[in-house]
């Protein structure tokens, strides 16, 4: 992982998450995470650090079990004043097929210094491209 913006408070919080997310740590994950934190995705929302780190599990578990190859990377970058960017590559092979995926969060501290917003974000062509390699690997998300 990389890290940049050293004197943003986010940056640590925002460094524990992305690690335990990587590591498929999901008690971390949840300690990273206030109580009522939201995470928005593609126009919807999910509420509550149990729920939201439950879909993260789901998908985790569900390529570790899809493909045959998975490697994660993020790196961390502090955005004024309690926020920070998670940058996520993932990549992977499966059959001769091969995908690295990029996509962002911005996450933001609440009060008692735990993430209590969590925003996705594509970068274009990334979704499409995920869907081309799971078409590929004959495999349908849950």
């Amino acid at each position: 992982m990389k890290f940049s913006n050293e004197g943003n408070p986010a940056i640590a919080t925002a460094r524990r998450f992305a690690a335990a997310l990587d590591q498929s740590d999901w008690e971390a994950a949840i300690a990273c995470l206030a109580k009522n934190c939201e995470y928005s995705f593609r126009g919807k929302s999910s509420h509550g650090r149990d729920q939201i780190v439950s879909s993260y599990r789901t998908i985790g578990e569900w390529v570790d079990a899809s493909f045959e190859s998975v490697r994660y990377e993020s790196a961390v970058e502090a955005l004024p004043p309690d926020r920070a960017r998670i940058s996520f590559r993932d990549i992977m092979d499966h059959r001769g097929h091969h995908l690295d995926f990029r996509c962002q969060q911005i996450i933001t501290l609440g009060t008692e210094g735990t993430i209590a917003h969590i925003e996705h974000i594509d970068i274009p062509g990334e979704a499409e491209k995920a869907e081309r390699f799971n078409a590929a690997c004959g495999v349908k998300k849950p």
